[in-house]
């Protein structure tokens, strides 16, 4: 039993106040945290070194190995709250999702000298986990692409919702597990509604980690899933106000976001750019025919044939109406207009609508094409002088591709 004298209270009540005042730092605004982190720190660490110097007075039946202990346990306190109040600084400084997970990854490694770590989250398209961030020895061992269900760590405890600390001499059979890892701790990272990804820390030595280790990730797990909860949130967001609501392409807005940041890196680095201008040809008269619902299906199919025709680097986007832009890097011209006959090909080739009980309506496009810096070196001017093109195709008979320079216009 250990008593506490009347002299020994100050330095209890000191390592209370830290820790209240660590606590606190984490929900305050990041100016204040700072002071709020520095003082309660100092009031732990002053505690703790106070108590392994002079200890407290013991009774004659205590082990004064104790005190050591205590004085140990509490200054390991004070680094993993101190620790955890700075990942969740960086945890809350951003709402960027990669700036976020790098930042807090390598503050985290900074802090607790861990030799490999892994992070999977959740594709929101194929819904299977990627790696998203990795550090150490480990980051070329990972796979590349999606994880087949069943057969990673991470997706065992995303599945179970439950976090795990392995370890064995011989390599852990998971396609997430590298070959020398021997220890490792797996945390999920779960949301609101459901698991957004996992934490993996790996060792190459046999019981590297602790159950303090265990409770510290965990910790760094929960701060982990709110922040990437909240990014995604704000992702899905800003998608969405990117995106048109029918055909999923991108809208004016982000068509004129990217073309200017384009433009600005073609005249940096003396690159080509081009611009594709395209309109769906007589398309009122087949709204007229058939109806809204089958014009706007008509749509759809024409955007996903633009996006099936384009390289990955190319941005299709929806211009308003019926009227679509791509937007072509590194592109010259004369490669823009032959990229566009594929794109009015791909439309012509296959009629729209078909189904069992209706062989489906043709639907052609007309195509201009304007290029940068030879025919504009702005956002507007440079649509403008697609535009052109496009209506000198449309004059010239629709279906076909015409360049701005040869339109005359």
């Amino acid at each position: 039993m250990t008593i506490l004298t009347a002299s020994s209270r100050w330095p209890v009540l000191a390592g209370v106040a830290g820790v209240v005042l660590l606590v606190a730092a984490g929900l305050v605004a990041l100016s204040v945290s700072v002071l709020l982190a520095a003082v309660g720190g100092a009031l732990l660490a002053g505690a703790a070194v106070w108590l392994r110097r002079r200890g407290v007075a013991p009774d004659r039946d205590s082990n004064p190995g104790r005190v050591d202990a205590m004085a140990s346990a509490l200054i390991d306190g004070v680094l993993d709250l101190y620790s955890l109040v700075e990942v969740g600084r960086a945890v809350s400084a951003s709402l960027h999702l990669d700036e976020l997970l790098t930042t807090t990854l390598k503050r985290v490694a900074e802090a607790t000298g861990i030799e490999g770590y892994g992070l999977f989250v959740v594709d929101t398209v194929t819904r299977r986990l990627v790696a998203k961030s990795a550090g150490g020895p480990v980051t070329q061992m990972l796979p590349r692409g999606p994880l087949p269900p069943d057969k990673s760590l991470a997706d065992r405890v995303c599945r179970t919702r439950v976090a795990e600390m392995l370890t064995g001499e011989a390599p852990l059979a998971w396609l997430d597990t590298p070959p020398p890892s021997r220890s490792i701790i797996a945390v999920p990272l779960l949301g609101w509604e459901r698991p957004l990804g996992a934490l993996l820390v790996y060792s190459p030595v046999p019981s590297a980690f602790s159950a303090r280790d265990f409770a510290y990730f965990k910790a760094v797990g929960r701060q982990l899933s709110i922040a990437l909860d909240n990014a995604t949130v704000l992702n899905r967001a800003t998608d969405m106000s990117l995106r048109d609501p029918l055909t999923a392409l991108f809208n004016r807005r982000y068509l004129e976001e990217v073309l200017e940041t384009e433009i600005r890196r073609a005249a940096r680095y003396n690159l080509p750019l081009a611009v594709t201008m395209i309109d769906v040809d007589h398309f009122k008269a087949y709204n007229d025919r058939h109806g809204h619902p089958r014009g706007d299906e008509a749509l759809c199919e024409v955007a996903q044939r633009l996006r099936d025709q384009v390289r990955r680097t190319d941005v299709v986007t929806r211009y308003g109406g019926e009227e679509f832009v791509v937007i072509l890097p590194v592109t010259s011209k004369a490669h823009a207009r032959l990229i566009g006959e594929k794109l009015r090909a791909g439309i012509a080739a296959v009629p729209f609508g078909v189904t069992r009980e209706w062989s489906g309506d043709p639907l052609t496009i007309s195509v201009g094409v304007a290029g940068c810096p030879d025919d504009a070196t702005t956002v507007s001017d440079l649509l403008r002088a697609a535009d052109a093109a496009l209506y000198a195709a449309k004059r010239a008979g629709r279906n076909r591709v015409e360049l701005f320079e040869s339109s005359g216009a």
